[in-house]
């Protein structure tokens, strides 16, 4: 067996996906927590309301953009545990030769037993995503590509004990310890040992998801109205998935199963639906509402199984309290799914934007998943942008409050980084 790396953990992530929520694209959205329904007017209004193309501030934007994110849901920190303590050396020492175990080579598989069995269910998230966002007039089109990257541990928790095969030979060491041999425990060690599970596929990680691609053509239209201004808008998307599955070996030593084809690429297409309203006695506060993938789009796995992207509502509001300063928030209406085991997406936040001039802007704010489940706690979010209306660079982050320990150094269980590069005129 090979040594765990919790590296070669990502490297698996990085080429699979899950299943969509809401995500936070754009750069102001990112870095004022997660708040755009109200609040992204020009080109990232095709993706988080095209009503707000009804009135864009400017007569051509072009944005373009790439993040990622990652969320450890206690994979990092478990498996992290599992190479400090020796296990996956140890455990292909006893598989060679059980007789050469020291007391601590011991200790270090009994350890190592505690680890791998309650990090049944842990996952590593990672949401990488890039966009080409364009708005004309009211005119909205771009690409936009999303996912939602997921591995989780299986663990079979009826294969529990420290029981090794050398030839037709046969080891169990307790929880004191103690190594008793026999010649014979056939049954013993295909129904109960944790490197049997290991080796034949019933303990492993499981790499599952899909990567989407949307093409849409966006529109937005202001109805002004004695009561105010009533915005409306929609966009009709080409949508791409690539979805993947796999099963990895937890020694990270290859393939757990023998599946050859592991991705399928299938074509759909969605429909988005927006609303913004501004009331007559304030034009400086906006209303919104978005419904996103409202005609459920499916994409099929390999194995023939379908995820389907449900459809998704969030609400918003925004408010310029100077010309110079806006505040924004936003809230799912509906709980989203994810393949993060028993966790859903259920996102609240808001912020502020800080534009004193034209080539200068400074945002901040924060956000929580409502799920209780979701560990990350209250995520904080900045931005900072610059440079002339033409051509402005803008950096974006995310950082959760709670922390994780991976390899003796912490990190924040939450983090996101956004770069952009934007054009106006």
């Amino acid at each position: 067996m090979k040594k765990l790396s919790l590296a070669a953990i990502v490297v698996l992530c990085a080429v699979s996906a899950s299943a969509m929520e809401f995500q936070t694209l754009g750069y102001q959205s990112v870095s004022m927590g997660g708040a755009g329904v109200a609040s992204s007017s020009g080109s990232y209004a095709t993706y988080n309301n095209p009503a707000l193309l009804a009135k864009s501030k400017y007569d051509a934007e072009i944005a373009l953009s790439a993040g990622i994110g990652a969320h450890d849901h206690g994979a990092g920190a478990s498996f992290a545990a599992l190479n400090d303590s020796g296990f996956i050396d140890t455990i292909d020492k006893a598989n060679n030769n059980y007789t050469s175990l020291s007391t601590q080579d011991k200790q270090n598989l009994i350890s190592g037993k505690d680890i791998i069995l309650n990090m049944d269910g842990n996952s590593l998230e990672i949401t990488p995503q890039a966009a080409l966002a364009m708005q004309f007039g009211s005119f909205g089109l771009g690409v936009f590509a999303t996912s939602d990257i997921v591995a989780t541990a299986h663990i079979d928790q009826t294969h529990n004990q420290l029981i090794f095969k050398n030839g037709s030979n046969y080891a169990k060491i307790d929880d004191a310890g103690v190594m008793t041999t026999s010649a014979s425990d056939t049954y013993g060690y295909s129904t109960n040992s944790i490197e049997y599970a290991m080796n034949n596929g019933l303990s492993y990680v499981q790499a599952k998801g899909i990567v989407v691609g949307e093409v849409p053509l966006a529109y937005g239209y202001n109805f002004a109205l004695s009561g105010g201004d009533v915005m409306v808008g929609g966009a009709v998307k080409y949508m791409q998935g690539v979805t993947y599955t796999q099963k990895m070996k937890i020694d990270n030593s290859g393939t757990a199963s023998s599946s050859e084809k592991l991705d399928k690429t299938t074509s759909s297409f969605g429909v988005d639906l927006g609303l913004a309203y501004q009331p007559y006695f304030s034009k400086n506060l906006t209303l919104a509402l978005v419904a996103k993938d409202i005609n459920t789009p499916e994409f099929k796995f390999v194995d023939g199984t379908k995820v389907k992207l449900d459809p998704m509502v969030r609400a918003g509001l925004a408010y310029n309290i100077f010309q110079s300063l806006e505040v924004a928030a936003d809230i799912d209406l509906t709980k989203n799914k994810t393949l993060v085991s028993g966790t859903d997406s259920q996102m609240f936040g808001g912020g502020l934007n800080y534009h004193p001039v034209s080539w200068f802007s400074i945002r901040g704010g924060a956000m929580q998943n409502l799920d209780a489940k979701d560990k990350a706690g209250i995520i904080y979010t900045a931005g900072l942008g610059f440079g002339l209306k033409w051509l402005q660079v803008d950096l974006s982050g995310q950082m959760a409050s709670k922390t994780t320990t991976v390899e003796g150094t912490s990190y924040p269980e939450y983090a996101k980084i956004n770069l952009a590069l934007l054009s106006r005129w």
